[in-house]
């Protein structure tokens, strides 16, 4: 396939410049790249590749301003949009809501500050865990991560929150951010 692409390439190469006057080649060039576009869409169909790829991009990365004490199941609010590529991120809510189905890849890292205990989150599609991260107890500042790969409906929501069940516990700001893509 690729010395197909190849030979196409170098075929539309040389029909518009191999004479001095390219500029009577220009209908040269526009039939020959009009074939090598036709040549391609019957090579993918041959090799069952008939849906086109698609072209939509969804992305987003977010930071956590402040320090939050959170309460058991509280959704974590990246406040601070870095990206926010398809507009799917809400910097209010803290909720990625997916424009289109399709696979995605969400990461967050946090950290949780040295005069804090330990930092249990988990990352929900609506409301079941997909991912669960958490920064130990011990000396100084403690970071902890997690990411998922999972297939989204138009409509689902993806959020980071605090482990239901305990007690208040502190995340850093500015040291924890949120991010996923359309894949």
């Amino acid at each position: 396939m690729r010395n197909l692409y190849i030979n196409i390439l170098f075929s539309t190469i040389l029909l518009v410049y191999g004479e001095k006057d390219c500029c009577r080649n220009i209908g040269k060039s526009k039939a020959a790249l009009l074939g090598a576009i036709n040549t391609l869409q019957r090579t993918n169909r041959l090799l069952g590749e008939s849906s086109p790829i698609s072209s939509i991009q969804v992305a987003f990365h977010a930071r956590l301003k402040p320090y939050i004490t959170l309460g058991s199941r509280q959704t974590v609010i990246f406040d601070q949009l870095i990206t926010n590529i398809g507009q799917a991120y809400n910097k209010h809510t803290g909720h990625f809501t997916a424009p289109y189905d399709g696979i995605y890849f969400f990461a967050c890292t946090f950290l949780r500050p040295y005069n804090a205990t330990v930092l249990h989150l988990q990352m929900v599609k609506n409301s079941s865990e997909i991912s669960r991260g958490h920064a130990a107890s011990g000396g100084g500042s403690q970071a902890g991560a997690m990411n998922a790969i999972v297939y989204l409906h138009k409509g689902d929501v993806v959020k980071v929150r605090h482990f239901p069940g305990f007690g208040p516990e502190i995340i850093h700001g500015d040291y924890s951010f949120f991010t996923g893509y359309r894949i």
